[in-house]
C-alpha cells in the first residue's frame, strides 16, 4: 500500500522543501517529488515540518521508568513516553551496576524491545560503565566504579554481544588499548565518558578507533597544570580531532547555550550529536520536588533537570528529544536544519544504521511532524503510524 504525505515541510538533507509530496510503501520511503503519482492512502501534514524520527544515543528511561528495572512495563513504558515526543529510534542506556543487575536489564530489553507496541526501534544497548573514573562518576554509584575487567567484559560480550552496540568507558584506565580493541573486535562502538584522561590518553585511544565523546562537558576532564606544564583534557581532544564525534545534552541545563553555541562552532553539524542522557522522570513536568534513589546515589528533581541530592552537580536530565531541538533552535540560535541533523542524520552515521536519519528514497519511513514549536503531533515508524 503506497501513502502518500502532503502539505508538509520537508526537512531533507540539503534544505527545508515544501511543495513537495513524500510517498512510502512497505516500510520504505520511495519517492520524494512535486508529481502527482498514484497511493492509496494520504496523510495531510497540515504545514507542519515532516521530519526523520529523533535517533536518541543516550537515555535510562523516562515516564516513570528505568531500563534497569527489567521489567515488559519499564521498557515498554520508557520507549514508548520518548516515542510520542518524536524519538523513532532509541539505545537504552545502562549505567554501572553490578553485572547481575546488567543481565537482568539486557534480558528484558531483549525480550520485550521489539514488540509490536513498542512505539521506537531498539537496534541494541548503550553500557554506560563501569569502567570509569572514580574522579569522574557523577551521578554513577562509585560502588560500582573499577577499571576494565576482562573477564567480565568478555562474559557480558558473549552472552550479549547481537544486542551491545556501544559502550563508555574512561580511555586512562584501558592498558594498551586492550578495551577498546575488543570492542573494535565485536563491532561495538567505543565512547570516552565520565574520564579523568589526558591528551596522551585520548591520542592513544583515537589512534586504535574511539571517535565519540559521551555527554562532552558532563563528567570529561579539561586542561590541568603539573609542574607548571599544562595538560589537556578529554574536553580539548574533543576539539582536536577533527572527526571525533561529540554528544551534548542540550536540555538548556547541562550545557548553557553559550556553550552549545561554542560546541557547534567548533563541531560543526557533522560531528555534535544531541542525547537526552534521560533518567527515570524524562518527560515529566510536575516533579520539581520529587526525591528518588539511584542505587546509593539519591538525586532531586528541580529547575526542570535532575541533580545530585547536595546540588553539586547534574544526574541526568529530564528533557525529551523535542525538548533539544527546541533548546538548541529557540535558545542557542542554532538553525533548525542543523538541529535536526544532530538529532537524526549524525547519531545515525555514528551508529552506522544505513537506512535512518533521513528523508531519502530508499530509507526507511521513520517520520514525524512537529509544528514551529517543536511540538510532536504524528510519529510514524517503519510505515506505519504509531502516534497522532
Amino acid at each position: 500500500m503506497i501513502t502518500r504525505i502532503k502539505n508538509g515541510k520537508l526537512i531533507l538533507p540539503d534544505g527545508i522543501c515544501e511543495h513537495l509530496y513524500l510517498y512510502f510503501e512497505d516500510g520504505k520511503i520511495t519517492t520524494i517529488t512535486s508529481e502527482e503519482l498514484s497511493f492509496d492512502t494520504e496523510i495531510d501534514a497540515h504545514g507542519n515540518y515532516v521530519s526523520p524520527g529523533f535517533i536518541d544515543l543516550h537515555l535510562h528511561g523516562g515516564g516513570g521508568h528505568r531500563y534497569i528495572d527489567a521489567t515488559k512495563e519499564a521498557v515498554h513504558g520508557a520507549s514508548n513516553m520518548h516515542g510520542t515526543h518524536g524519538t523513532t529510534t532509541l539505545y537504552p542506556t545502562i549505567s554501572a551496576f553490578d553485572i547481575d543487575a546488567t543481565k537482568k536489564s539486557l534480558d528484558s530489553i531483549r525480550a520485550f524491545g521489539s514488540a509490536d507496541e513498542v512505539i521506537p526501534n531498539i537496534p541494541g544497548v548503550h553500557l554506560e560503565g563501569p569502567y570509569f573514573s572514580p574522579k569522574q562518576c557523577g551521578a554513577q554509584d562509585p560502588n560500582c566504579i573499577k577499571a576494565p575487567d576482562k573477564a567480565e567484559y568478555t562474559e557480558l560480550v558473549n552472552q550479549y554481544g547481537d544486542l551491545i552496540k556501544r559502550w563508555s568507558y574512561a580511555p586512562e584506565l584501558d592498558l594498551d588499548n586492550a578495551f577498546q580493541l575488543f570492542l573494535n573486535e565485536h563491532d561495538i562502538i567505543g565512547s570516552a565518558g565520565h574520564t579523568d584522561a589526558e591528551f596522551c590518553h585520548m591520542k592513544a585511544a583515537y589512534e586504535q578507533g574511539l571517535k565519540l565523546i559521551t555527554h562532552l562537558y558532563s563528567c570529561t576532564s579539561t586542561i590541568i597544570r603539573i609542574g607548571g606544564f599544562r595538560h589537556l583534557g578529554v574536553t580539548e581532544s574533543a576539539y582536536y580531532f577533527d572527526d571525533m564525534d561529540v554528544e551534548t545534552i542540550a536540555d538548556g541545563c547541562h550545557l548553557p547555550p553559550e556553550l552549545l553555541q561554542l560546541v557547534y562552532k567548533l563541531k560543526g553539524d557533522n560531528h555534535m550529536c544531541l542525547v537526552t542522557d534521560a533518567i527515570r522522570f524524562g518527560g515529566c513536568t510536575d516533579c520539581d520536588t520529587a526525591a528518588s534513589s539511584n542505587e546509593g546515589t539519591s538525586y532531586i528533581i528541580e529547575d526542570g533537570v535532575a541533580k545530585l541530592s547536595n546540588r553539586s552537580a547534574f544526574a541526568g536530565s529530564i528533557a525529551t528529544a523535542d525538548v533539544l531541538i527546541r533548546t538548541c533552535t529557540q535558545k542557542a540560535g542554532i538553525p533548525l536544519q542543523s538541529a535536526v541533523k544532530m538529532m537524526t542524520q549524525v547519531p545515525a552515521r555514528i551508529m552506522k544504521l544505513a537506512t535512518k536519519g533521513s528523508l531519502k528514497e530508499g530509507f526507511d519511513a521513520d517520520i514525524i511532524f512537529f509544528d514551529e514549536d517543536i511540538q510532536v503531533s504524528t510519529v510514524i515508524v517503519g510505515g506505519e503510524v504509531k502516534h497522532r
